[in-house]
């Protein structure tokens, strides 16, 4: 066995092991070898042209053939339709609105509570929170997203002359089970999380931030524990990590070379051990 075949068989392994976890989700929701081939092959495709001309190599499609493995007809045809429209913006307006609302000073009470916000009225109204988010996305969309997935409500006027108000339902941002703003949660959060521990494998410099802590022998009270000290470490750290995040934002918006983004999460999971 070669260099190159055992570094591939090493590395095809790695990303098996990634991928166990989702292959119940996979198989509960219908998906089938052939649909996921399908994907899988639209996904190479896409990615391969990044990865040539980050190798020096000119983009065609024999290149793109002999990188992937992918017949040329089939990578002259991927190639003639083009590349699938970029998603919408909705979800992350959505999300940006109520970190904000939950976190930003001007937002909340001296408690640090979320006010219940005017709709339209004022430099601390709804409209403005969602505007402030976002340039893509309308103030009205972004609510209606809000209250339809069941994480603000409507609080009428105090008179029949007054506008409605807005409030906050939730104290997490958590859509329900099952939907499809779970799944976009899945795909934004884990595969950043996948991206830096591969870029790290690449070389990345300086490293990016992936660490962990793993510890067996557990006893369920201690896992709960555990869990509860992560949970309040995460709750603690989440406010002012938001608002250097914005403010940050804020500065750099409309500034030359303003084109980054970043990620930053924190996870616990736990299990019977299978091997103990």
């Amino acid at each position: 066995m070669t260099l190159a075949e055992s570094r591939a068989d090493l590395t095809l392994a790695a990303a098996i092991r990634v991928l166990a976890p989702l292959l119940p989700l996979l198989l509960r929701e219908g998906v089938t070898f052939q649909r996921l081939a399908v994907a899988l092959k639209q996904a190479l495709l896409e990615e391969a042209p990044a990865v040539l001309l980050d190798s020096g190599i000119r983009v065609s499609d024999s290149s793109v053939s002999t990188l992937t493995g992918i017949h040329r007809k089939d990578v002259r045809e991927w190639r003639s339709v083009g590349r699938p429209r970029p998603q919408a913006k909705t979800f992350g307006a959505v999300m940006n609105a109520f970190t904000r609302w939950s976190t930003d000073p001007d937002y909340c009470d001296a408690r640090g509570r979320p006010r219940v916000l005017e709709r339209r009225s004022g430099a601390r109204s709804f409209e403005a929170l969602a505007s402030s988010v976002s340039n893509d996305v309308r103030p009205r969309t972004v609510l209606q997203e809000l209250l339809r997935l069941g994480v603000a409500e409507l609080v009428p006027g105090a008179s029949e002359d007054a506008e409605d108000r807005v409030r906050l339902r939730v104290d997490a941002f958590v859509p329900p089970e099952g939907t499809p703003e779970m799944l976009q949660l899945l795909s934004d959060n884990v595969s950043d999380h996948l991206a830096a521990a591969v870029q790290n494998v690449l070389g990345a410099t300086p490293p990016m931030l992936e660490q962990s802590i793993y510890a067996d022998n557990l006893r369920p009270q201690s896992v709960e524990l555990m869990r509860a000290l992560v949970r309040k470490t995460w709750q603690a750290a989440f406010p002012e990590i938001v608002r250097k995040a914005t403010a940050l934002r804020e500065d750099d918006s409309g500034q030359e070379g303003a084109d980054q983004r970043m990620r930053i999460g924190m996870y616990f999971y736990y299990e019977p051990d299978r091997n103990a």
